[in-house]
C-alpha cells in the first residue's frame, strides 16, 4: 500500500491533475486507489459495464475499439470515463501492455471530484471531445 505522501507525489506527476490545488490533490489521494497491474491483464472489455475512471500513472495500455488496430496510452492518460459518465457499456477493450501503476476512481469518488474541481471535469470533457473528433475523422475518411 502507498503512504499518503508517496501517493501524492505520484499524483502530482499526472498531467490530468496539473493546476489543481494541494487540497484537491489530497482529496483525489483519499478518494482514489493506486494499484499495480501486471502486464497482460485485461482492465476493460468492450460491451461490459464499468464504473470507474482509470488514470495511468506508470506504464502503458493497449486500447482496441472495434476492428481498428490497438492504440497505446501512457502516463497521464486515462480511460473508462465514457461509461462512468453515461452508464453505458464500455466501447473499448483495454489491456496492460506493460506492468502498470494506475489510479482507480470509482463512481462516487468521481462525482465528488467533479464537484470540488470543475477544472478536472473540463479536462475530461476536452479529452472526450478530442476522441470523438478522432473517431469521426476515421469514419469520414
Amino acid at each position: 500500500m502507498f503512504k499518503g505522501s508517496d501517493k501524492l507525489a505520484l499524483l502530482e506527476k499526472v498531467p490530468l491533475f496539473d493546476g489543481l490545488t494541494r487540497k484537491q490533490m489530497e482529496q483525489i489521494g483519499r478518494l482514489a486507489d493506486l494499484i499495480t497491474v501486471p502486464a497482460g491483464r485485461r482492465l476493460a472489455t468492450a460491451g461490459e459495464y464499468g464504473g470507474e475512471l482509470i488514470v495511468i500513472v506508470e506504464g502503458q495500455v493497449s486500447v482496441t475499439v472495434g476492428h481498428r488496430g490497438p492504440v497505446r496510452l501512457g502516463p497521464g492518460e486515462f480511460f473508462g470515463e465514457m461509461s462512468l459518465v453515461d452508464g453505458k457499456p464500455r466501447s473499448a477493450t483495454v489491456e496492460a501492455a506493460s506492468d502498470l501503476l494506475v489510479l482507480v476512481v470509482g463512481q462516487r469518488a468521481f462525482s465528488s471530484l467533479v464537484e470540488v474541481s470543475p477544472m478536472l471535469a473540463l479536462r475530461i470533457m476536452q479529452v472526450l471531445a478530442r476522441r470523438l473528433r478522432e473517431t469521426e475523422s476515421l469514419v469520414s475518411a
